[in-house]
């Protein structure tokens, strides 16, 4: 009975663990400092071909130096293992309560898009952030993703015993 709800309880936390971070100012987030080392002309030479938009702004070593580039995909890279690991939890949610798997993974991934909404909407709250329509559309993806990792995890569980 108790194992019913340790995913509640896990996803509980893990939304609170989200909220936090989304509490956080650019600045308390920055890593920058520490990747500064890389801001050297062999790292630029490096990355200096590579750029593209996002959320209507050049991403390049050119325009964030080597550091900025490199913590852009940092950040995005937490951004999808966050919301992998929410997703995951709210599926697990959602199967410990409802049996039909085509309403529990739709379920979730509505969960996943609202949250990862309503965590866009309160960085616009937080000073130093930019809520952006990409970030929700980079975390719903990495919720799909731990939706589905959950599904065949499960699965290949089922076809070894």
């Amino acid at each position: 009975m108790i194992q019913r709800y340790i995913f509640p309880i896990l996803l509980v936390m893990w939304a609170m663990v989200i909220f936090f971070f989304s509490s956080q100012t650019y600045e308390e987030q920055s890593i920058t400092p520490f990747l500064a080392q890389f801001d050297t002309p062999y790292w630029y030479e490096r990355l200096e071909g590579i750029s593209f938009m996002y959320g209507g702004v050049e991403v390049s070593a050119h325009t964030a130096g080597v550091s900025g580039f490199l913590e852009f995909f940092i950040r995005k890279g937490a951004h999808f293992l966050i919301f992998f690991v929410f997703g995951l939890l709210t599926l697990g949610v959602w199967r410990s309560f409802v049996r039909n798997a085509v309403v529990a993974v739709s379920g979730a991934l509505v969960c996943v898009v609202f949250y990862a909404s309503a965590d866009e909407l309160h960085q616009r709250l937080t000073g130093g952030r930019t809520p952006l329509l990409q970030d929700v559309l980079l975390d719903a993806f990495g919720g799909l993703v731990g939706i589905f990792g959950l599904l065949l995890f499960n699965r290949w569980r089922k076809r070894r015993t």
